[in-house]
């Protein structure tokens, strides 16, 4: 199990080092103690996902040159110059938001690349205006300021009629949350039914059960479960979309997220009930507050279920096991979380 804690301390040592935290092979062993017979299987399982879910501060700065690599090839631009002229980035978010970080990247990129910062550029008129953040969820911050940015100075005409472009860049998207922020702005601006908007995203978070092919690279649990698990459900007062509670069992058709389907399964139900003994010990728990992450309280779900980490933070919307951080509750979480 050692040589397992040491494998995880690589990929995830960076996490929230900015703020003072040090996680040490011996934290994330005492983590996996809590999973008692199973703690070594769940950090076998870690090792497997880690890799693909977890974004350090370098490969976040080279998803950034990429994405401005692929801009710069699908506009067709033949200089860095003329390129960084035509673009503007938009800061819509509260400062200390992932924006803020992820523009700060492109800054430095900038006066790498051409010697002057996107300030430096913002004097030029602008052909194309650049949305970045680090996941869309459940989509309701991107819709919000994209709806917001779009009813200002005629932008929205100005894209449909192809004059500007405008580019959403994320590090990480989910299908479900994506299909809505789409509804939201067709829904809002008829205009846009021909999808003017370029999107792009780094790594996609596919958990739209109702869609084809989706490899449900997420937590989800199958039916089959405990009756404190059904009860748990049952009392639930939400009353949408219980129908993505769980998955069937033969959906991923072929599993590639986890390391076999047994696997799988043996790992989300151990998610689901510590998810569960941490709930229990929560007086009056917020609707909002799942076994497997936070939700829209109106969604009879276990939670999201999101297996998406980043150097600077875990998001709430992640199985509790990874973040609950109340020391009463005698919980140890793998990534002490940094909430505002």
């Amino acid at each position: 199990m050692e040589e397992l804690a040491q494998k995880i301390h690589e990929i995830i040592k960076d996490y929230r080092q900015e703020d003072g935290i040090q996680i040490s092979p011996a934290d994330i062993l005492e983590w996996a103690y809590q999973f008692g017979e199973d703690a070594e299987f769940m950090l076998n399982e870690l090792t497997h996902l880690l890799p693909q879910i977890y974004f350090s501060k370098d490969r976040v700065q080279k998803e950034m040159q990429n994405m401005l690599n692929k801009l710069y090839k699908y506009l067709n631009y033949k200089s860095v110059e003329s390129f960084f002229e035509d673009l503007d980035f938009l800061c819509l978010q509260p400062s200390g938001k992932s924006q803020h970080i992820l523009l700060q990247m492109i800054n430095d990129i900038a006066i790498k690349k051409t010697s002057r910062s996107i300030d430096e550029y913002r004097r030029y008129p602008k052909k194309t205006f650049v949305y970045v953040d680090d996941v869309l969820a459940s989509g309701g911050t991107i819709g919000r300021d994209l709806i917001q940015w779009l009813n200002e100075d005629n932008h929205i005409n100005d894209i449909a009629n192809k004059k500007i472009h405008l580019v959403v860049s994320l590090l990480c998207s989910h299908s479900w949350g994506k299909s809505f922020v789409d509804f939201r702005l067709n829904s809002t601006f008829p205009q846009l039914k021909n999808n003017p908007i370029i999107w792009g995203w780094a790594y996609e978070i596919q958990n739209h059960l109702k869609w084809a092919n989706q490899n449900l690279n997420i937590a989800i649990p199958v039916k089959d479960q405990p009756e404190d698990v059904k009860n748990y459900l049952s009392t639930l007062t939400a009353v949408k979309y219980e129908e993505y509670a769980y998955r069937e069992i033969n959906n991923p058709i072929k599993e590639t997220f986890f390391t076999s389907p047994e696997n799988r399964i043996r790992y989300e139900n151990n998610l689901l009930k510590k998810g569960l003994e941490i709930i229990s010990k929560i007086n009056n728990p917020s609707e909002s507050l799942r076994p497997l992450g936070m939700v829209n309280p109106r969604y009879k779900t276990f939670g999201m279920g999101t297996h998406f980490f980043t150097w600077r933070n875990i998001p709430n919307n992640s199985p509790l096991v990874f973040w609950w951080d109340i020391p009463e509750h005698g919980w140890k979480p793998l990534f002490k979380p940094k909430r505002s």
